[in-house]
C-alpha cells in the first residue's frame, strides 16, 4: 500500500501540500515518541492521543479528489 501511494506523484504532492511541514514523517520521528512514552518521565501521561502527523490532521487526512 505504501509503495502504491509513494509511486503516485500527483497524490503524494497533494499530501505534501496539505501537510504544514510539507513532507512525510520519518520512522525515527515516531519511534522517538514511543521511546519517550516508555520512560519514567512520561509516567503522568495517560489516555492521550498524540498525533505525529506533521500537522496533517489540521487539514484532514485525505487529499480531495475531483
Amino acid at each position: 500500500m505504501v509503495e502504491q501511494v509513494l509511486s503516485n506523484k500527483d497524490y503524494l504532492q497533494e499530501v505534501y501540500d496539505r501537510t504544514p511541514l510539507g513532507r512525510l514523517g520519518e520512522p525515527s520521528e515516531v519511534s522517538s515518541l514511543v521511546g519517550f512514552l516508555c520512560l519514567p518521565a512520561s509516567s503522568y501521561i495517560t489516555g492521550q492521543i498524540i498525533c505525529v502527523d506533521g500537522g496533517m490532521s489540521v487539514n484532514g487526512f485525505y487529499p480531495h479528489h475531483d
